[in-house]
């Protein structure tokens, strides 16, 4: 009896043991809010990367360092929470693959390309339900500093109106799935008079996300947004496992709000907006084609369609849109700024932002400003790109295995 108790405790403490460790290497890689669950199958585990730029290196990094912790031949699965708490991507690497990397039978590219990922990630979350939370980003803020540049023009041989800011923001997870967004922008060189001349706010928002299961999740946003729009909006999404097809909702409720002058004006007629949008993921091309039924701003109906190409980090896209009979269109495009990862110093973390966004949209002749246009939308969150925390599986795995040189630095 008393040797049975004793096989039992070394066996219970090794389980620990192997938790703990992979816990350990997480955390000092700069995962953030890790939940653990241990059985004799394996390890669970899911976290948040607020640490690196680039999601599919931040999944890298997170691969490795789980594996380097794995003293023993079990199964590991890991779930990628983004920012409000909501599940993005399981990654699961069978007891076979785990005992090859340990015996160095294959490398991280064989690990990468074998490894099962996948949207689908409830049955992990099921393990992990009831577990402790460690190493927590609640109440522990990033300080943003995020260029802004304002560009419009009504001809091809003349640049019309310009302003360049700075927009530093700060941005810091006030619960499970919460976050706070407060964001000034600071004008430094233009032409322009009046507003975009003047400090002023940018987004100053709160979210909160809730996870619906099955791959459905709800975002609802309350506070200040683009476009001189403050007031409310939810997102609906869906995604199927393989995360090739995505469709939802969004809608918001707002009225017209502007800071100038030092004087706020505040319309008490509130607008609503929606749109209803179907997406696919093109692995053969890293592009994402959308289309989108939209009720705009100012109760305008239209349509609008989108490609976006992934080189890596940068993302490029066109766009076209028609609303009241008018055919609109314009590009956008996402680059990485210098630093590919941040630390906390007494639990603040100050960096530029991870990426240079921009949208242009072309103004015809006889139209003054892209606010006398048809087809008026705004934008809830500071930063907002299709690069940014995203976790398509087959985009993962093939920067993952196109850069894989990289995770062992």
């Amino acid at each position: 009896m008393r040797r049975k108790l004793m096989i039992m405790c070394v066996s219970f403490s090794a389980v620990i043991n192997l938790s703990a460790q992979v816990d350990m290497q997480l955390a000092e890689l700069g995962m953030e809010n890790i939940r653990m669950a241990q059985s004799d199958k394996g390890i669970a585990v899911a976290f948040e990367d607020r640490a690196f730029r680039s999601s599919y290196e931040g999944v890298g990094h997170a691969i490795k360092s789980a594996l380097e912790g794995m003293t023993e031949d079990k199964e590991l699965r890991m779930v990628v929470m983004d920012a409000n708490g909501l599940p993005q991507l399981e990654i699961c690497l069978d007891k076979e693959l785990v005992n090859a990397y340990r015996r160095q039978e294959v490398n991280l590219c064989e690990v990468f390309g074998q490894m099962k990922l996948s949207c689908e990630t409830d049955y992990t979350l099921s393990l992990l339900e009831g577990t402790k939370t460690e190493h927590k980003s609640a109440w522990r803020p990033d300080i943003v500093v995020y260029p802004h540049l304002f560009l419009e023009n009504s001809s091809l041989d003349k640049l019309y109106r310009y302003a360049i800011a700075l927009a530093p923001a700060i941005e810091m997870p006030l619960w499970k799935g919460a976050e706070l967004a407060a964001q000034v922008i600071l004008p430094i060189v233009g032409n322009q008079k009046g507003e975009l001349k003047q400090v002023r706010p940018g987004i100053v928002a709160v979210r909160q996300g809730f996870y619906l299961k099955k791959n459905w999740t709800l975002t609802v946003t309350a506070g200040q947004f683009t476009n001189h729009r403050l007031g409310g909006m939810a997102d609906l999404r869906w995604r199927n496992d393989n995360g090739r097809w995505e469709a939802g909702v969004k809608t918001g409720l707002t009225v017209f709000s502007m800071f100038v002058d030092q004087e706020w004006s505040l319309t008490r007629k509130p607008r609503l907006d929606a749109r209803l949008y179907g997406r696919v993921y093109v692995p053969g091309w890293n592009t994402e084609l959308t289309g989108e039924a939209v009720r705009f701003v100012y109760g305008d109906y239209g349509v609008k369609g989108s490609m976006i190409r992934h080189f890596g980090e940068c993302t490029v896209g066109l766009y076209a849109l028609y609303a009241e009979g008018q055919v609109d269109g314009g590009f956008n495009f996402a680059l990485p700024l210098p630093g590919r990862k941040y630390k906390r110093w007494k639990g603040v973390r100050l960096k530029p932002a991870d990426y240079f966004t921009y949208e242009y949209r072309a103004i015809t002749k006889g139209v003054s400003s892209v606010n006398d246009k048809p087809g008026i939308l705004y934008t809830t969150i500071t930063g907002e790109n299709r690069t940014r925390g995203f976790y398509q599986p087959e985009y993962i795995r093939y920067f993952l295995m196109k850069d894989y040189e990289e995770f062992g630095k």
